[in-house]
């Protein structure tokens, strides 16, 4: 990957996740944001992928890069059952008219997005300040600067190919799909219960 590449990746074999210098930039990392949108942008793509490593594929290569399974079964069983809940959440998402996303493609960004979130959030939210900026608290902040960094236009065509062939959700759902399986997002933005950004606790997922 070159340096200036707007990437980043986690490697199985290595264990390693590598960030290029072309990600550590607006909107992803501001040298002189407050924390809130720093880990609300670079925070979480950096749990996410942490996240990778303990996602369907990651989670089958040991910390020597040696492909075996190191979890005990129970836990692989509890893993899948949740792991089921986000292909169910995505595959019913209409990314285009009558074009709905593929829940089981998308699985390990989907797991790495919400488990970034979670990390991201939770190191937060450690040592945040209160102060509000722009009339939103830092916890607000930090999730419109999640939302920021995602910001993509799509045409139909487009996002019709990449639901059938990208790993990633489109932008839209990486956004609201694990948002919405967050209290702590419903909580900050005094969202009621029964919004669509509220998923309801029977169908909430959560993986770690």
């Amino acid at each position: 990957m070159p340096p200036h590449s707007v990437n980043a990746y986690y490697d199985p074999l290595l264990n390693e996740i590598v960030f290029p210098a072309g990600i550590l930039q607006p909107p992803l990392f501001y040298t002189d944001a407050d924390d809130a949108v720093n880990y609300g942008g670079i925070g979480t793509v950096i749990g996410h992928e942490i996240t990778h490593g303990f996602d369907d594929n990651g989670s089958r290569f040991d910390d020597n890069g040696a492909r075996r399974n190191w979890w005990n079964n129970r836990d692989r069983t509890e893993f899948q059952r949740r792991a089921d809940v986000l292909v169910d959440q995505f595959s019913k998402y209409e990314v285009a008219p009558d074009q709905n996303g593929n829940g089981q493609l998308t699985l390990g960004e989907n797991t790495a997005d919400l488990g970034g979130l979670t990390i991201s959030y939770d190191a937060f939210t450690r040592h945040g300040s209160d102060e509000e900026i722009g009339g939103f608290t830092p916890s607000q902040r930090f999730f419109l600067a999640y939302a920021t960094i995602w910001r993509m236009n799509y045409t139909e065509e487009y996002a019709r190919l990449l639901a059938n062939v990208d790993v990633h959700a489109t932008s839209r759902f990486r956004v609201n799909g694990p948002l919405s399986n967050l209290p702590a997002f419903a909580e900050v933005f005094s969202i009621d219960e029964g919004s669509p950004m509220t998923r309801p606790p029977e169908t909430r997922a959560k993986i770690w």
